[in-house]
């Protein structure tokens, strides 16, 4: 009777953990709402570029390339990267030559902006830090050039809404 009480205490104990590990790490938090997720992307934000282990011709190949081809053609484009994390798509695009642009990064956590800021440093004022929401952009209509939002609608409590915001900003 004991065995069988040990073997039904460790298997709960083993559901318990691999529903854990799929709520915090498989899925990011995000079924354990935005605040969650905010505050686990505040205390990994130190070490989330090395998790994610981005590669240089990768970022070119699949983000930024296409990207600057599809940009409307201006000499300093303004664009709005959304979730900007610790500023992917900024470091990427302020690499190409081509690009004499501007970035805003928004993002909920301020932490991986903080990060973002430090990276960008270097490029002379080019990237602005936002700590804001996706579904409440604090920007009018017509605002920028360009909008991207990578790897991040799933976290927003309405796509729709931060959809809708990013077009409603676009020229």
């Amino acid at each position: 009777m004991i065995i069988i009480w040990f073997l039904l205490v460790g298997l709960l104990i083993a559901a318990v953990a691999a529903l854990v590990y799929w709520l915090v790490v498989i899925t990011e938090g995000v079924y354990l709402g935005r605040r969650v997720v905010v505050w686990m992307y505040d205390i990994t934000a130190h070490k989330y570029d090395g998790i994610k282990e981005f590669d240089a011709g990768a970022e070119q190949f699949f983000v930024t390339k296409p990207y600057l081809k599809h940009l409307p053609k201006h000499p300093a484009p303004s664009l709005l990267d959304v979730a900007t994390g610790t500023g992917r798509v900024p470091y990427y695009l302020f690499a190409e030559p081509t690009f004499n642009g501007k970035v805003v990064g928004v993002d909920a956590s301020w932490k991986m902006l903080a990060l973002a800021e430090e990276k960008l440093r270097g490029y002379n004022g080019r990237f602005l830090p936002i700590q804001q929401v996706a579904d409440k952009l604090p920007f009018p209509d017509n605002s920028f050039h360009g909008a991207t939002c990578l790897e991040s609608l799933e976290f927003f409590p309405s796509d729709e809404k931060a959809l809708r915001e990013m077009v409603r900003v676009l020229k």
